[in-house]
């Protein structure tokens, strides 16, 4: 089963183990007379809408395992004559096994209150597993919790599921949770004779659906995995799935005291010994009615709990006795306290617990003696007198210094040396150059990977250690430039770099750069700082020097200032702008730069709407040094009120500098309409646009129109036609928006000779679009309905032929009453061929009703019988048309009948329902494929 949650992590075998034969369980009675008990197996999923765990490559699938292992333990145990059953029904019960639910549905809540309702003795859900395609072996879950029975105790455990959410476990278990867990246990004891699925030795405590659920012991089987080929295939075998469904039944004859073996292996002693890294466990006294097939012991130590458990098979000794020998080694050498079981397997597979002892086993551990010595800037760590009784993997040398704490902390690792001890040798460069005290720490990890500390010691490093210094450190600014200049430099380990790390004040250090200094022909250093690497920032600019030796090491060499810096930067004497019709002219005048003009850039936009609209304009040189641009406002949406216009200049040193602003006014008036409407008419929707007032002029008048069904999916922009009027109009088409009905929102925009664009309004119309009509005039004949009848091969009825209505004359009767009504023939006979199935009817509705089409027939009701009311004569037939047709026109629209009403099922609340064959379905029939049906009909004739 591929679980939502993740299972917890292994409990301890060996105290549920001595749980097992130490406590005295009382849910049920000790002996059962007989077997009988009512037992539920749930397979888990289900078919069709959930398959669980899927192998891609064998293609076999979770709740097939499920199924059929299902299947196997209910019959198994049916056999053995216990009151077992499924939960619900599954497709592979083709025995017909009972089931506790008749539904197909896998519901956890349903089953576990139908199987409490029962009063059932055992519930076990069956699941296989999914992890990676190496994964392997049969786990059991169990839960504590169970709040139908017992509500105290509860506490809440993270870690059991993936999802993060927390499970619900009850320290004080209730009879039934302590059943459970003793069933998981005599499953994980019982499966170890299956030869096809390995044990994980894995049983969790964990709130599962089914678990939880249940007033009764309940378990759920993880037999496996789906996602490892080889195992899939194993557990889809039938014969192996029958070998597990026989452990199950083995396991509940254990739980309920029905277990068919009168006695059990027992021995008079179970011992451990101890000699060096060696223990030998024996088994003694070992009586049996049958032959023992193999005794095991699992050992493990009480470190990390059973993280080390290994399965030794005995050796069966001269005197009787089994004996195996546990290797320390193969438990990652651990001393302290280790946990011996003994258990005993017979020819018939039934495992016994022959008994369990401790045994303390003492470790020798690692030991080594650590010095050190400085020598000018290494530290040399010496590791000598190595004893390793199980071997060295590596020597690890942690170090840091005191300065900072262990901001420095490095871990190295020591080089063995010809005479069998570790060297290291260290260098302060990697520790910040610190001096003072350096802690010293040596572990060694033998070849099972446990880390022994071996010592620790100090080493102390001289402060004494020559650094670099410069005598004389200074700047200089001279317009946008500042010189910096190094002389007088010491540097007792060499000189790699002198780097310059400069920021202005403005903004703290946001444009700190780190330059480096060219070294001049003298041995001095200098550098050249661009202030317009620096935003041009004015006032002071801060300068730090940093020199690196050739050990990499930086020692700051001095920090300063310099003066006040004026950036020598571009101005302008003024910026005027001007209107003319839609444009505006600006101009600057005026203009001084030190470095030159690289481009005047004037950005502009208008108070409507924000900046919404800004555009930035490059200004043309003029001949006599001014600067000009020409905005037009049909770039800025042709807003009137307010415009801003600023000037940027940029000179060549791509410095940019704001020159100035001005604002302009301008006012325009829009074209507008007093009045826009919208009717719709046969499918056709008129929009008239009155009253329009237009002062620029009129290019064209713009109608975008949409449905609302989908948004503006449909959208088509319409150009409405002048009217002699002066008005302006356009028609649309409702076929254009898909034939959608209902209602359709219409915009207006005039656009203005200048191409201004002016939103003059709205209205919005509600169509019914007809795409099929029901009423109007036929366009079909007689001889086409009888083609199409002929066509379909259907025997013409002849109880209609008997009382005189041949196939024309029951055709010219529908052209008839459709034309006294206005109908459509081709609607009315289309639908009487469908609701009929060609005359043949086989429904609820007979042909000797005379009901054509099915009026009154619902869910096994046969309908109105015009033959009865009317007559089984030609009379009764024509007057079961009439009935139809009227019903139609009762749908269609609001006229009154032109003949009397004989339609039994006419109502005033249905006329205008369905104008439209497409509105049949849903209103006349629930089939939404109704009127296609119906069309496709028609399409025939």
């Amino acid at each position: 089963m591929e679980s939502t949650k993740s299972s917890k992590r292994l409990v301890s075998m060996g105290v549920i183990i001595l749980l097992l034969f130490l406590t005295a369980f009382s849910y049920y009675s000790p002996k059962a007379d007989a077997a009988g008990q009512t037992i539920i197996i749930n397979p888990g999923h289900q078919v069709g809408t959930d398959s669980g765990a899927v192998n891609s490559t064998t293609g076999i699938t979770e709740v097939g395992l499920n199924n059929a292992l299902a299947i196997k333990i209910v019959t198994t145990l049916r056999n053995n004559g216990y009151n077992a059953m499924l939960s619900h029904q599954i497709p592979e019960n083709t025995m017909g096994l009972p089931t506790l639910l008749a539904t197909t549905t896998n519901d956890s809540t349903q089953i576990a209150n139908a199987a409490n309702k029962l009063g059932a003795d055992l519930l076990i859900s069956v699941h296989h597993n999914s992890g990676g395609t190496a994964a392997s072996g049969y786990e059991f879950y169990w839960s504590s919790y169970h709040p139908s029975v017992d509500t105290n105790g509860l506490y809440e455990v993270t870690g059991l599921w993936s999802d993060g959410s927390s499970a619900t476990l009850d320290s004080t278990p209730c009879a039934i949770a302590l059943k459970s867990k003793e069933l998981a246990n005599l499953f994980n004891t019982n499966f170890k004779s299956l030869d096809y699925v390995p044990s994980r030795n894995k049983i969790v405590e964990r709130d599962d659906a089914f678990t939880r659920k249940t007033s009764m012991p309940s378990v759920l089987i993880e037999a496996g995995f789906v996602s490892n080929d080889a195992e899939s295939l194993a557990m889809a075998d039938g014969g192996n799935q029958q070998k597990m469904a026989d452990q199950v039944l083995v396991s509940i004859n254990q739980l309920f005291g029905n277990d068919t073996s009168t006695t059990v292996i027992t021995a008079d002693s179970v011992k451990a010994t101890v000699s060096g890294s060696q223990i030998t466990a024996t088994v003694s006294g070992i009586n049996t009615p049958n032959s023992v097939k193999t005794i095991q012991f699992p050992v493990w130590s009480d470190a990390n709990g059973q993280d080390d458990i290994v399965w030794y098979t005995a050796t069966k000794q001269s005197d009787g006795s089994y004996q195996a020998t546990i290797n320390i080694s193969d438990h990652n050498n651990v001393g302290g306290v280790y946990n011996v079981h003994c258990y005993a397997t017979d020819t018939n597979g039934k495992v016994s617990m022959l008994g369990h002892t401790t045994v303390g086993v003492a470790v020798e551990t690692m030991t080594a003696s650590l010095t050190t010595s400085v020598s000018g800037d290494k530290i040399n760590v010496s590791i000598k007198g190595l004893v390793a009784p199980y071997g060295v993997k590596t020597i690890y040398v942690p170090i840091w210094s005191e300065t900072g704490g262990q901001d420095d902390l490095k871990w190295y690792t020591a080089t063995k040396q010809s005479d069998g001890s570790y060297n290291l040798s260290v260098d302060i460069k990697d520790h910040n150059y610190n001096s003072g005290i350096y802690n010293v720490h040596c572990y060694g990890v033998d070849s099972s990977g446990n880390y022994t500390l071996l010592g620790t010691t100090t080493a102390t490093v001289s402060g004494s250690v020559q650094t670099m210094t410069a005598s004389t450190v200074s700047n200089s600014v001279s317009g946008n430039k500042i010189t910096v200049s190094i002389s007088g430099l010491a540097a007792p380990n060499g000189l790699q770099t002198i780097y310059v790390p400069t920021w202005s004040d403005v903004n703290g250090q946001d444009d700190i750069k780190w330059y480096t200094a060219t070294k001049q022909n003298d041995g001095s250093y200098s550098l050249t700082i661009d202030i317009k690497d620096h935003n041009y920032d004015s006032g002071v600019y801060n300068i730090h020097i940093y020199g690196v030796d050739d050990t990499g090491k930086y020692t700051f060499l001095k920090a300063m200032t310099t003066s006040e810096i004026v950036p020598e930067i571009m101005s302008t004497s003024s910026i005027k702008a001007s209107v003319s019709g839609n444009q505006i002219t600006a101009t600057i005048q005026g203009i001084t730069s030190p470095n030159g003009v690289k481009n005047i850039s004037v950005p502009v936009w208008s108070e409507t709407g924000g900046q919404d609209d800004i555009k930035w304009y490059s200004a043309t040189k003029q001949s006599d040094g001014s600067y000009s641009v020409t905005i037009d406002i049909k770039d800025h949406n042709y807003d009137c009120g307010t415009y801003y216009i600023h000037c940027y200049g940029t000179d060549t040193s791509n410095l940019t500098t704001f020159l100035g602003d001005t604002s302009v006014n301008i006012s325009t008036t829009p074209m507008t309409a007093s009045k826009i409407t919208a009717s719709f008419a046969d499918n056709m929707i008129t929009v008239n646009i009155d009253g329009i007032t237009a002062p620029n002029g009129i290019q064209s008048i713009l109608v975008p129109t949409w449905s609302d069904n989908g948004g503006q999916d449909d959208i088509v922009w319409y150009t409405a036609t002048k009217q002699s009027n002066g008005s302006y109009q356009v028609t649309i088409d409702a076929k254009n928006h898909n034939g959608d009905s209902g209602p359709y929102s219409i915009h207006v925009y005039g656009v203005e000779a200048d191409g201004r664009n002016v939103f003059l309004g709205n209205t919005s119309v509600s169509v019914r679009y007809v795409e099929t009509p029901i009423m109007g005039a036929t366009t079909v004949t007689a001889a086409d309905l009888i083609a199409y009848y002929n066509r379909t091969g259907c025997t013409y009825p002849q109880i209609y032929t008997n009382i005189g209505v041949n196939l024309e004359t029951f055709v010219n009767m529908y052209i008839q009453e459709c034309e006294a009504e206005g109908v459509r023939a081709e609607v009315a006979f289309a639908q009487a061929m469908l609701e009929t199935g060609n005359l043949q009817f086989g429904g609820d509705v007979k042909a000797s009703q005379f009901n054509f089409a099915g009026l009154g027939a619902t869910g096994g009701v046969p309908g109105y019988d015009f033959s009865a009311t009317y007559g089984n004569t030609s009379t009764g037939l024509r007057t079961g048309i009439r009935g139809h047709v009227q019903h139609l026109k009762c749908y269609a629209c609001d006229e009154p009948l032109n003949q009397t009403k004989v339609d039994p099922r006419w109502n005033d609340t249905l006329r205008l329902r369905a104008l439209s064959v497409e509105e049949l379905a849903g209103t006349w029939a629930a089939d939404k494929t109704y009127a296609p049906k119906v069309k496709a009909i028609m399409n025939k004739f």
